[in-house]
């Protein structure tokens, strides 16, 4: 019988540095990715056909590479299957994948899993922000990133958070430079914590790239601003802002909007630590802390995983804590400079996308409602997302977090009656 691999579900800089880590140590691996190719968004790569790669920091290009390289080294002890998408595990404890290409459903039994999904965006609700023409900001850069083009016409981002320069110097250097970038917080409230970002030692530099970028091309950058209200305008919107204590209306096509990130946590299967086969979970889908922290968390999952099959000592992955703390530290001092407080919706704002639900219909539940009342008699969190973008709003605005948000049922992601229907197991892939 071939040996049995170890599974790594996410082709980014986490799940492809826990998946060279455990390669160099001579284990198997099935790497599955569910898109294309690997990279994840933080290193997605350009389309076939597509225009030129877009602008990134060099130390996101030479971290990519050196990843790749590892990943190329070890090629024959590597299973890479891309356009694969994670499933969940099955009551017999079958890890369960689509096969996009095949239409077939794969069950496979690994040794250990680590699972390194990445996180997802947050927003904060508001009129018209399910509009034509508004869209995430880390959506936008994915395309931008895929396509090599930005998007035609006036672009205005808002927000919170360090992704919003980030894409702005992006769009501005691809040849279509932002009306403006609007921070809702105000980190000048907060002295200590941008004295502890300035001395930690973090990606400052790449920061003040962004700057520079924007300043070189005009673009406006104002803290505590924010888009309190969109709609249509011809063939654009028309977005109300708070810009200080003024109010005003910008004219643009596109309204990208974005506050911050959460682990994607929805569904993964956790057994307890004793199981016969361990699950782990590596990079941002553990904890967002960024590229540079992925790539070390990724590492640190796969000592563990090589620790727990007797293959090393628990010391590789324990020296790991220092650096990670230290990313942990600055994403705190991060948060903490761009708090801002947060308001109640209006009445008329949607929350569930997917099924239409508003504010309203959420605040009209009991205070006491449970988070599987809100679900199931409220009818949020039941559409296609399954609550993975309604759920962090319901849990900021009610705090208690929608079932969906852990259960770990399968499948996490629609598949089709026909692609059950193919359903194959091979238990020595």
């Amino acid at each position: 019988m071939a040996e049995v691999p170890i599974l790594v579900v996410g082709g980014g800089p986490a799940g492809a540095s826990a998946a060279a880590t455990l390669v160099e140590a001579g284990l198997r691996v099935l790497l599955i990715e569910q898109r294309d190719r690997l990279g994840g968004a933080i290193h997605r790569q350009t389309a076939s056909g597509a225009e030129s790669p877009v602008w990134r920091p060099a130390r996101h290009r030479r971290n990519w590479a050196a990843l790749t390289a590892r990943l190329g080294a070890a090629a024959e002890r590597i299973d890479i299957r891309t356009q694969t998408v994670f499933l969940g595990v099955d009551g017999e404890g079958r890890f369960l994948f689509e096969d996009r290409r095949s239409e077939r459903v794969l069950a496979r039994r690994p040794r250990a899993a680590i699972i390194a999904v990445g996180a997802i965006e947050t927003i904060r609700p508001f009129p018209g922000w399910e509009l034509p023409g508004v869209m995430t900001v880390g959506g936008a850069q994915v395309l931008l990133k895929e396509t090599g083009r930005p998007p035609a016409g006036p672009v205005l981002i808002a927000g919170s958070g360090p992704l919003l320069p980030a894409l702005a110097a992006q769009l501005a250097r691809a040849g279509n430079p932002p009306v403006a970038v609007l921070e809702r917080g105000r980190p000048w409230r907060a002295p200590g914590a941008l004295a502890r970002l300035i001395l930690s030692g973090g990606p400052t530099g790449e920061a003040a790239s962004y700057a520079a970028v924007l300043a070189a091309h005009r673009v406006p950058y104002r803290c505590g601003a924010s888009a309190l209200r969109a709609e249509p305008d011809g063939d654009g919107l028309k977005v109300a802002c708070r810009i200080g204590t003024s109010e005003q209306s910008l004219h643009v096509r596109h309204l990208l909007i974005h506050d911050g990130i959460v682990p994607n946590r929805t569904g993964i299967p956790l057994p307890a630590p004793e199981a016969a086969v361990p699950v782990l979970q590596a990079g941002d889908g553990r904890e967002a802390l960024g590229a540079d922290a992925a790539i070390l968390d990724g590492r640190r999952a796969a000592l563990q995983v090589l620790a727990r099959l007797g293959h090393a000592s628990t010391a590789g992955a324990a020296s790991l804590e220092r650096p990670l703390q230290r990313a942990r530290d600055f994403q705190a001092a991060l948060a903490e400079a761009l708090h801002s407080a947060r308001v109640a919706p209006s009445p008329e704002t949607l929350i569930c996308r997917c099924e239409g639900r508003s504010y309203a219909d959420l605040a009209a539940l009991a205070e006491d409602a449970s988070a599987r009342e809100i679900r199931l008699m409220g009818r949020f969190g039941l559409g296609a997302c399954q609550g993975r973008l309604c759920g962090p709003m319901i849990e900021a605005l009610r705090a208690q977090p929608l079932p969906a948000t852990s259960s770990p049922r399968w499948p996490l992601r629609p598949v089709s009656v026909a692609a059950l229907a193919h359903l194959t197991a091979d238990e020595t892939e």
